[in-house]
């Protein structure tokens, strides 16, 4: 899974003003890379399916998105687990629409017994490809209902964080926000956030039978129509357990100049076959 590597792209507040520079040239990157919140389903309180629920409602993709990304340009709303567009691209999702539903999510939370005990979001402040959805999201799930505790750390950190399964007031997590490149998010072959297959599963370790068999069928099927079918029955699924959720969509583009040849355009930036015309 490849996911928040520093690549040499552009910020996305230097974007305007790029974009407008006679000398350069704006490459974006194809297709687009997805953005996802990931829930720790080992300890409370996303262990209570109910609670996960209830803090995938309170998701603004459009205000989430807005903030990191500045430019409409540079993102979209999509509430597929495969990239929107994409030949698997899925619009069964449920109750999850990708705007705000505080006033459901609050009563969804009352309803599972939510104590009002800190939730962990972990919060890359260094990481520029992703460190404005922390505090976005961190104000919606506030709007929802739940009691957040957003801390500050590296990226590296951060990677290192994630794999604790202690309690989250123990030195463990209760979210995280990455972003994944647009290959690994085509189908279920590639998208391992997706499986639900406890603690082999990927950080969050969520554990759901149904998911796993529906992903076994799909490996089997031979036809592209059952493979689409079973995909979208795996979304379903998904969003009742939430081994994660997307945020959206977005690309960074690269800037060259233009007098150069032999760019390579490709969902991560190649830095070899250029040359000056």
């Amino acid at each position: 899974m490849a996911e928040g590597q520093q690549v040499p792209e552009i910020d996305a507040e230097q974007y305007a003003a790029l974009k407008a520079n006679p000398k350069l040239e704006l490459v974006k990157p194809t297709p687009a890379m997805m953005v996802d919140l990931h829930l720790n389903h080992l300890v409370a309180p996303f262990n209570n399916p109910k609670i996960a629920r209830a803090a995938i409602m309170a998701i603004n993709q459009e205000a989430l998105m807005r903030a990191q990304m500045v430019n409409k340009d540079l993102y979209r709303a999509c509430t597929s687990l495969y990239l929107c567009d994409s030949p698997l691209a899925s619009s069964e999702t449920a109750y999850f629409t990708g705007k705000p539903q505080f006033a459901a999510a609050k009563a969804l939370l009352k309803e599972a017994g939510y104590d009002g005990k800190p939730v962990v979001l972990l919060y890359p402040a260094d990481f520029a490809v992703l460190n404005k959805f922390p505090p976005v999201m961190a104000q919606l799930l506030k709007q929802a209902g739940f009691n957040v505790d957003m801390q500050a750390m590296d990226w590296t950190t951060m990677m290192m964080r994630r794999t604790s399964k202690a309690p989250s007031d123990k030195g463990g997590w209760n979210l995280f926000h990455t972003w994944t490149s647009a290959p690994d998010m085509l189908s279920p072959a590639l998208n391992i956030p997706l499986r639900g297959n406890g603690a082999k599963a990927w950080f969050g370790w969520p554990t759901d039978a149904k998911l796993e068999e529906l992903i076994d069928a799909w490996f089997k099927a031979s036809d592209p129509a059952m493979q689409k079918k079973l995909a979208d029955e795996i979304q379903t699924e998904a969003y009742k357990e939430v081994p994660y959720v997307p945020t959206g969509q977005f690309v960074v583009p690269t800037a060259y100049r233009k007098n150069l040849d032999g760019i390579i355009i490709a969902p991560v930036v190649f830095l070899w076959n250029v040359e000056k015309k």
